[in-house]
């Protein structure tokens, strides 16, 4: 997927304009004032911006510094209502980002990271108009790694819930575990029966950033004719990333 160049497109072509225009709208549980000077350009624009529909509402509203979309963005539909709205970091989309149907309630949550350079959807989570999750169509985990782990070995574990439905698949967690200075070992923790746990190492008593992948192998028979088939094997990946705290006490 393309970084969000399209939106500095906008936010310039708006302070092009010859009539200067405000507006005050809500941002992040604020009141703020949507305003546009003409005598700024794309590279020293700092403020609030965005796109508007012709009847005046706000099409999209985010936090420009020095050109740049900065913060949370935000895109409305054209009756006011939010459509979608998240974080914007370096011209990525990053984190989750919500998405709403045109009544206001949620459509979907996708959890957007930056992977050499190009968009990658991380997570999707889709609600149906009840506000229920649709779990035959999500794909999203919840990890349950604690605030606080002690040093040497600890056990996390997961909740998983997968949309994809395959000929077999098997499931594993790969982890960056540090057991010291000059030791970093990708250790690799295979999942079986449903028992979603792995090893997290604490390798000294401070805040220690723990990363990790949850990969699900997947093989795939393609029938070629009566009695011959093909299959091909790849690997559905979902990246990981926590701050925990590594304590020298015991609970």
């Amino acid at each position: 997927m393309k970084k969000l160049t399209y939106i500095l497109l906008t936010f310039v072509f708006l302070s092009c304009k010859t009539e200067k225009k405000e507006i005050f709208q809500e941002y992040n549980g604020e009141m703020i004032k949507v305003e546009f000077d003409d005598s700024k350009t794309d590279s020293t624009l700092t403020g609030y911006g965005g796109e508007y529909y012709p009847n005046g509402n706000l099409k999209s509203l985010s936090y420009i510094k020095n050109g740049e979309p900065t913060d949370s963005l935000f895109y409305y539909y054209e009756n006011g209502k939010v459509k979608e709205k998240g974080l914007v970091e370096n011209g990525f989309q990053t984190g989750w980002w919500i998405y709403y149907r045109k009544d206001g309630s949620i459509k979907e949550k996708f959890e957007w990271l930056t992977l050499r350079d190009s968009l990658y959807k991380n997570q999707s989570i889709y609600f149906d108009e009840n506000g229920e999750i649709e779990y035959k169509n999500s794909s999203y985990f919840n990890l349950k790694i604690p605030d606080t782990i002690q040093i040497g070995k600890n056990i996390a574990s997961f909740n998983y819930n997968s949309n994809i439905e395959v000929y077999k698949k098997l499931m594993y967690v790969v982890i960056e575990n540090k057991y010291s200075e000059n030791e970093i070992k990708l250790d690799t923790f295979g999942i079986k029966d449903n028992d979603l746990r792995f090893g997290v190492f604490g390798h000294k008593k401070g805040k220690q950033n723990i990363k990790g992948q949850i990969v699900e192998e997947l093989y795939e028979i393609q029938k070629i004719g009566n009695d011959s088939a093909s299959g091909t094997i790849r690997n559905h990946i979902k990246y990981f990333e926590k701050v925990v705290y590594v304590s020298d006490k015991n609970n």
